[in-house]
């Protein structure tokens, strides 16, 4: 594969992207975790929107199905892991301007998405910590909260979420998956990777099932060696320096590789397919700041590296017919970028 870069823009302390599509035009969302604003970037003519121009402390961006461009976004969680102002606000782009309203008041969220089975929509959140005395504070872990969403996304933001899960410090890692007919998803914090699922009726159960005991900050997972099983990569531990991929076994999941080179602050892990090839993606945002390309060459996991020296924290993939698209955040560069990825 080939990697061909292209500069965007430049974002201070860059973290989260994504991509929504607006009256059938393709863009690209990014916003920093510090205070400071989110970009709209057509990608097509390269045009950037201001979303907002602040406050940022932005960990998530979450478009709404079928909403023509409309998403939700995490803001406020800062001063670093301490974030009991976190709230998530809704963001609509109507007679050609964006409007940004307050939605929900969730403290210490890091990670939330929308979850869909039988025909409901979910809203599941992460929150890193129930409470912090200080950013170093870790003795009350987080959780899983869940509520049901309209199924066009027209009624206000739920009033009561309930708890599905509790005990998870540094409750960090979440990667979406989709089953045959729902998505679902993994979460990953001190106490290991856990799947979620929501019910299979709107009076069932969510079942919340632990799959792997190590102390896990980010979660992907792919099929990288092409057997029928999603293989797992971790980042160990929290904002660590271990990038680790697990195949499952009849004895649970065992490690098969291991990054060599040395790294600290490991934050991008990301499993797929890149023109058509199964492969993981990884980057840390200290030392050589690299991120890379991991996928299977002659039976033997291999890495290659796509580019050192930007310290990328969080990137989106997006499939085309004659080429792919890697969305990067390049946080310790302060960089928003795509590349055009190739045969």
């Amino acid at each position: 594969m080939k990697f061909k870069k292209r500069h965007l823009c430049e974002l201070p302390h860059c973290y989260a992207v994504t991509d929504i599509e607006i009256d059938g035009k393709k863009k690209y969302v990014f916003a920093t975790d510090d205070d400071g604003p989110c970009y709209c970037i057509d990608s097509e003519t390269s045009e950037i929107e201001t979303v907002w121009e602040g406050p940022g402390g932005t960990m998530s961006l979450i478009p709404l199905p079928g909403k023509n461009g409309a998403f939700l976004a995490s803001q406020r969680f800062f001063p670093g892991f301490n974030a009991p102002d976190c709230e998530i606000v809704l963001l609509r782009y109507e007679d050609g301007k964006w409007t940004n309203e307050p939605w929900l008041k969730m403290p210490y969220v890091h990670r939330f998405d929308i979850l869909e089975r039988g025909g409901a929509y979910y809203l599941l959140c992460c929150t890193l910590a129930e409470s912090k005395k200080d950013e170093q504070d870790w003795s009350k872990p987080g959780g899983l909260f869940v509520a049901e969403l309209s199924p066009d996304f027209s009624a206000p933001a739920p009033t009561q979420l309930r708890m599905i899960a509790n005990g998870m410090t540094r409750n960090h890692g979440y990667c979406r998956l989709e089953h045959a007919d729902y998505t679902y998803a993994l979460t990953a914090c001190d106490e290991g990777v856990f799947e979620v699922v929501p019910p299979e009726s709107r009076d069932g159960e969510w079942s919340v099932r632990r799959i792997l005991d190590k102390m896990v900050s980010d979660i992907a997972v792919c099929d990288i060696d092409g057997d029928g099983l999603l293989e797992l990569a971790t980042i160990e531990p929290f904002h660590g320096s271990d990038f680790v991929v697990y195949h499952k076994t009849e004895n649970g999941y065992e490690e098969i590789y291991r990054y060599p080179d040395k790294m600290a602050f490991v934050h991008v892990v990301w499993g797929g397919l890149l023109r058509g090839v199964p492969v993981f993606l990884g980057g840390c945002r200290a030392i050589n700041k690299e991120m890379f390309v991991l996928s299977v060459n002659n039976g033997e996991l291999t890495a290659e590296i796509i580019e050192s020296g930007m310290g990328p924290s969080n990137v989106k993939v997006i499939s085309a017919e004659d080429r792919d698209l890697l969305l990067t955040a390049n946080r310790e560069a302060g960089e928003c970028a795509v590349f055009e990825v190739t045969d």
